[in-house]
Parts: C-alpha cells; structure tokens; sequence
C-alpha cells in the first residue's frame, strides 16, 4: 500500500488550520451568504452588552516568555507561529428571555436571536446549521425545560481533550464568577455517556445538579449562563488539578511516558507497526500506558509525575495539564493525513518543551492509521532524552 508522503504538499491540516493557512498565504475569503445573513441573525451588540457578565482578554501565546515548539516541516512551523500571534479571550453572558440550546449544543438563541458566544458560530457555523436549528424548534422538536442552569457547552463531544481544557475550565468559571451552587448544569447525553464514568471520584460536580440534555431535545429556559472558558486557559488550571484527586496505589516505575492508541478508545491514527515502535521507546527507558482506558483519577496519578510525554499526536497529551507548573517535554508523532496546532499552542501556553514530527499515513482520511518510520522515532526519541539531560543540567 502507498503512503502519504511527509512533504508539505502532502500535509492535510485540520479545517481550522486551513483557514489559518489562508490567512498566512494572504488568501481573502470569498464573499458568501453566510457572511451576510449571518449578523442578522445574531443578537444585537446592545443586547450583548447588557448580558455580558464577565469578559477578559488574554496574551497570544507569541507573547508569552515560553519557549516554541519544534516541527520538522517549515510551513507546519509557519502556521504554529501564525496561530500563536492571535489574542485570546474568555467571556460569560447571562442571557434572559426566551432561551433555547440546540440539541447540539451548537447554537444558543436568545428570544429568536443566536448569541454570539454560541460555539456555532466561533467555530465557523454557517447559516444552514442556524437555520436547521431554528426549524427544529418552531415544528414542535420535543424540549426539556428548566427556569435556569449553565451551560457548559460541550457539543456532545466524547473527546477527551475536550473534557479537560475546555469543559472543566467552564466549572472552574461558574466557581470563580461565585454563580449560585444550587443552578444546575446542563451536560449533553453523549459527554454524560463518553465521560461520566471519569469524573467519578473528583469533586468537580459535587452539590450540583446535572441535566442531561439528550440528542433530540432542545433546551428552554428563562435564564442561561454561557461560558466560553479561554483558549488554553492556564489560569484555571491551578484550581482544576487541585479538584481532581490522584488515584492511590497508580503508579508507574518511570517518568517516561509512551501513549498507545487503541482501536477501542481512539478515532483512528494507529500505528501498524505499534509493537515496534513501542518496543524502541520501552528500550529507551518509557514506560508504556494506555490512557484511554483509565479515570481521570487514573491518568493524574501517572502523568503528574511524567517528565516526558510521547506518542502519536492525540488527546492523551492533554493530560500535560497536570505538570502544571512544572517542567514536561512533548514528543508527537503527526500523521500527515491530520496536522493539528492545537497541542503546539498548549505547550507554547503551559510552558512546555515540543517536538514534533510528520509521520507517513496510510491513505488521505484523517482517520487513517500510519506507519512509523524507524528513523523517525529513532530522531524524537534522541531530541527527548537530550530535552530531559537539559533539564536536568538547567534544575
């Protein structure tokens, strides 16, 4: 079977890195309609206002005294910088009226407008899936009502990367911005199913009430808080790890850590040759984990005491978030059918060490498994353990 090359021709960026693409390329978007029915439809900028309840702006991560992260590919490079240049922010509204959550999660209207902190529309929603939406209410979609609750907008996404740096910093908002304890929070049936089995031993939902929206309902109520917790919002990140217990008596023999992906917990991007792979990084002294298959608890317990990080770009890596403040390196492994910027800008934020490098895919779908060259392993493992020696010769 033939493989994606590794070139950069070759490398298919996520939809949002695409547009960042453009950006860089100085490519103007085309003119659509989305572009001119869309601010109709949204509410006003005086309604807004009035609603909003907490805004701040935070440093692009180019700002931050951090240092870069490495790919081996000069246009990967490019965009990772384009990315970090951007100012970040993070806002809260209290939205009165007629309100309405799409079973998505996507769209929150307020009295028939769709409010600007709505991840539809931060995310590039287009007219269609407004419209869609507001169809489904007027032909009598089923609803679930409530007289107020916060919403922590998490689009029924059973990603865990999700889960960690932009759920749960939602909860840590609602805490800081001290809303009433006894406002239940609004979950969707799939973060439920894909994560209520993690959260269990942590605190991060205790004396709340939980509404479990499911996929085919839409949400009313009169009174809604929407929180859009920050891109990689470290801030937060203090009072998150110190809400999330470690597992007693997990544990692992080094501060190595190799991430698996397995078919059963992962969407895609396996390694063929997993077996040998793994085995290079376990005779470099790693110590391989399967994460998707363990609590939150579970992953705190090991990856609080990781120095290093490694293994096919993922939402393993997310679990960086607790070597907060102190010092990690981050070694992915990038499928060429699936570039990513996400966990470049993380560590940029955090403070962390990263490598990365391009890794043959087996066909064009981001989904596709890979095939790890031997000499590109070899090549990160080598930066890793240098990274490490520094740190050690730095403390």
């Amino acid at each position: 079977m033939s493989l994606l090359s590794t070139d950069s021709s070759e490398l298919r960026f996520s939809y949002a890195d695409q547009l960042l693409l453009r950006e860089l390329r100085g490519q103007r978007s085309r003119l659509s309609i989305k572009k001119i029915v869309r601010p109709a439809l949204q509410l006003g900028t005086r309604a807004e206002r009035k609603a909003l309840l907490y805004y701040r702006n935070l440093p692009a991560p180019a700002h931050l005294q951090t240092e870069d992260p490495f790919v081996d590919d000069d246009l990967f490079a490019a965009v990772i910088r384009h990315r970090a240049g951007k100012t970040r922010w993070e806002a809260a509204w209290h939205l009165q009226g007629d309100i309405r959550v799409a079973d998505d999660f996507s769209f929150v209207f307020a009295n028939n407008r769709v409010v600007p902190g709505s991840w539809g529309l931060s995310h590039g929603g287009g007219v269609r899936a407004m419209w869609r939406s507001r169809v489904g209410q007027l032909t009598g979609r089923p609803t679930l009502r409530a007289e107020c609750a916060i919403l922590l907008g998490d689009l029924g996404n059973p990603n865990y990367w999700h889960l960690l740096h932009d759920i749960l910093p939602r909860l840590a908002m609602a805490e800081a911005l001290e809303l009433d304890p006894t406002i239940p929070i609004v979950v969707s049936e799939a973060m439920m199913k894909a994560h209520g089995e993690r959260l269990r031993g942590t605190s991060l939902l205790t004396g709340r009430t939980v509404i479990v929206q499911p996929h085919d309902q839409t949400f009313c109520c009169k009174r809604l808080f929407l929180l859009c917790s920050g891109e990689f919002a470290s801030h937060w990140a203090r009072k998150l790890v110190a809400r999330i217990p470690a597992a007693p008596g997990v544990s692992v023999n080094s501060r190595l850590i190799y991430c698996r992906r397995e078919p059963e917990h992962s969407v895609g991007r396996i390694a063929e040759n997993y077996f040998e792979i793994e085995e290079m990084f376990r005779a470099a002294g790693f110590v391989v984990v399967s994460p998707g298959s363990m609590t939150l608890i579970q992953q705190k317990a090991i990856f609080e005491q990781a120095e290093i990080i490694a293994g096919i770009n993922g939402a393993a890596f997310a679990n960086a978030l607790f070597r907060y403040g102190k010092p990690l390196a981050i070694g992915a492994l990038v499928p060429a059918s699936w570039v990513d910027t996400t966990i470049q800008t993380m560590a940029k934020v955090f403070g962390f060490r990263y490598a990365g490098f391009a890794i043959p895919s087996l066909t064009k779908d981001p989904n596709s498994s890979v095939l790890v060259p031997r000499d590109t392993a070899s090549r990160l493992i080598e930066w890793l353990l240098k990274a490490q020696d520094q740190s050690i010769v730095a403390g």
